[in-house]
């Protein structure tokens, strides 16, 4: 028992952040309904993924991207389960490749986090374009206008940037 309270509060703050996270994100779609907004064009998922990356660690961040899709999937029926598993394989993509693009080839976050974002994207579509292809999922290929997501990565790329910046340089001084 003693173990277990030692080990919860090592990854309080690791354990809160995911309530919140999963909190928020299963609330979304009542906000959407209630204000009528599609909220799901901002990619509520990623922003949840990257704060996870930001302020967790990096099992953490894998757990919460394929998890999360598929919960959301189970508790709100959105997305439809063999989409949702389509969103954990990129969400985990995205962590992979970012952790890459950071340790290995030294790229700077904002730069790192908008390759891996556009590399997990693509990633997606092409398992997407296969599964409508095959008749696993049905709809169009793109449901958010790609333009809206090439914004969307780069804004919330700068703004993880610029997080991931400060938080370095004041761990330097």
């Amino acid at each position: 028992m003693v173990a277990a309270l030692a080990s919860l509060g090592k990854y309080r703050n690791t354990f809160l952040i995911d309530v919140a996270l999963l909190a928020g994100l299963y609330l979304l779609p009542s906000f959407s309904h209630v204000t009528a907004l599609p909220l799901y064009m901002f990619e509520p998922m990623r922003v949840a993924l990257i704060i996870a990356l930001l302020f967790t660690n990096r099992a953490n961040a894998f757990f919460i991207a394929f998890t999360l899709p598929l919960a959301s999937a189970m508790i709100t029926g959105h997305p439809v389960p063999f989409k949702a598993l389509l969103m954990g394989i990129e969400l985990s993509i995205l962590v992979a490749s970012y952790l890459f693009f950071v340790q290995k080839a030294r790229i700077p976050a904002f730069a790192a986090l908008t390759a891996a974002i556009l590399f997990s994207k693509v990633v997606y579509y092409t398992m997407k374009f296969a599964a409508l292809g095959a008749g696993l999922l049905s709809g169009g290929l793109v449901s958010t206008p790609l333009q809206t997501q090439v914004i969307l990565a780069v804004g919330t790329a700068a703004v993880f940037g610029m997080v991931e910046y400060y938080r370095t340089r004041s761990k330097h001084q």
